[in-house]
């Protein structure tokens, strides 16, 4: 969303940008396509989509091919042991250092930086297409994939063009991110150390993570900015866009805390499921008061936040909804009375669709009250935060429910500071920088 909505409204700035990316069957992990956010990109806006295939995911299908010609040619009989014979390793067995040396080897061929590296010769080469006159003035890298930052660098350098790094995530400081193996953690460090030397100017999507950034490289301090994620209101109709509304209405009277996109990872509602779980069974919620809707993928693996989920979906707390188009989510997000953020654990992020919250006009309800996200909130008046712990979020439902909390809607003057148009306007000034002294035009 950070680069579609960038694209937008670069060219009213006075710059045209050329888009360098892949196709979405080639993305791993898979992820839903909305064929609709296509169609936002303007047309005078150059798209190259170069493929590349996931080398580990051929390795295996080719070793599952192979398997099944095996089993067809010799028989199941031959194939397996009899149980008598079969050894299983034990963690502290003499193979748990082989698993460790072959995860270690599958990581550095396959998944460094990231497990999209398969794409980085197949972009670099697309440079052999691009005539005199095609060639940009400024190389935009946005990341993650940490593998777009490398492939920056190397058409910055090889163009001889100035290099701006994005970042929309943190890289090696990422909880969500990270190496088993310290030679591949080491040399990763190194890598993100290299692209912010080679790099012209450094984009932060956060002050929290700016800082951070300029703690681990100093030298970069005069290069490192941070211009916030937001939202497109051209792309919102007159129903999804803030309308001022002064309260929050609710169809059962009481507060629906909505959540919408994936569940998954560290992004776990397992805390808050836990806290809804405990107050009914103590008599002190009902779902007449508070209830839980999300909509999008439920992808945790989490088997506790699982069973409180079944639980609390039995009792009327909780919905799940398959996840919808995104133009369909902006007008549920608009019709919601709370929208719903979890961040625990996250320090430097601040996620994407807040700003579409934001938009929306309701107010936020966070979980996860330390860091990025929970400044992000608390500094704006945009709604109200929680510690991921079971009874901070207790004290916060039960004041909701009793109606001594209130969630007003956020200002709309603070709104608009998070429109890409006037964010567009930010990074139009690094470009303008950047080529400014590289003397390239």
């Amino acid at each position: 969303m950070r680069p579609l909505g960038f694209c937008r409204n670069l060219p009213g700035y006075g710059w045209q940008p050329q888009v360098l990316t892949t196709t979405p069957e080639c993305i791993y992990p898979a992820h839903q396509v909305d064929e609709k956010l296509g169609e936002r990109v303007p047309a005078t806006v150059d798209v190259t989509r170069v493929p590349y295939r996931d080398r580990l995911q051929q390795i295996l299908q080719s070793r599952e091919r192979l398997r099944e010609l095996f089993r067809k040619t010799v028989g199941e009989d031959r194939e397996k042991p009899q149980q008598k014979d079969q050894i299983v390793p034990s963690a502290n067995s003499a193979a748990a250092p082989c698993a460790n040396v072959k995860d270690f080897l599958l990581d550095w061929a396959f998944a460094f930086p990231d497990r999209q590296c398969g794409w980085y010769g197949q972009a670099v080469r697309q440079l052999r297409q691009i005539n005199e006159k095609g060639v940009p003035d400024v190389i935009f890298a946005t990341g993650g994939p940490w593998t777009s930052f490398l492939v920056g660098c190397t058409l910055a350098k090889r163009l001889k063009r100035p290099l701006v790094l994005d970042y929309r995530d943190p890289w090696n400081c990422n909880p969500y991110y990270s190496f088993s193996s310290q030679v591949l953690t080491k040399k990763s460090q190194m890598a993100e150390a290299q692209a912010c030397r080679a790099a012209s100017r450094i984009i932060a999507n956060t002050e929290e993570l700016r800082d951070r950034l300029i703690e681990e490289y100093g030298d970069i301090r005069d290069r490192c900015i941070w211009i916030p994620n937001g939202f497109d209101r051209d792309v919102l109709t007159p129903e999804q866009a803030l309308d001022g509304k002064s309260d929050v209405a609710s169809i059962f009277g009481g507060y629906e805390l909505c959540h919408f996109g994936s569940v998954y990872g560290k992004r776990t509602p397992r805390v808050l499921l836990q806290a809804v779980w405990e107050m009914f069974r103590d008599g002190c919620l009902k779902p007449e008061a508070i209830r839980l809707r999300f909509v999008g993928g439920w992808d945790t693996t989490d088997q506790e936040c699982e069973r409180y989920a079944v639980d609390l979906e039995q009792h009327g707390f909780l919905r799940r909804e398959p996840p919808i188009s995104h133009s369909l989510c902006l007008g549920e997000m608009k019709r919601s009375s709370v929208l719903l953020v979890l961040q625990p654990d996250s320090p430097l992020q601040v996620p994407a669709k807040i700003y579409e919250y934001v938009a929306t006009g309701r107010p936020l309800l966070l979980i996860g009250g330390e860091g990025a996200t929970a400044n992000l909130v608390n500094r704006h008046a945009l709604g109200v935060s929680s510690p991921n712990q079971i009874a901070s979020i207790k004290v916060l439902l039960s004041e909701l429910a009793t109606g001594e909390q209130k969630l007003p809607p956020p200002d709309a003057t603070r709104v608009n500071r998070f429109e890409y148009r006037s964010l567009t306007g930010e990074l139009a000034a690094v470009l303008d920088a950047a080529m400014r002294e590289s003397g390239h035009r």
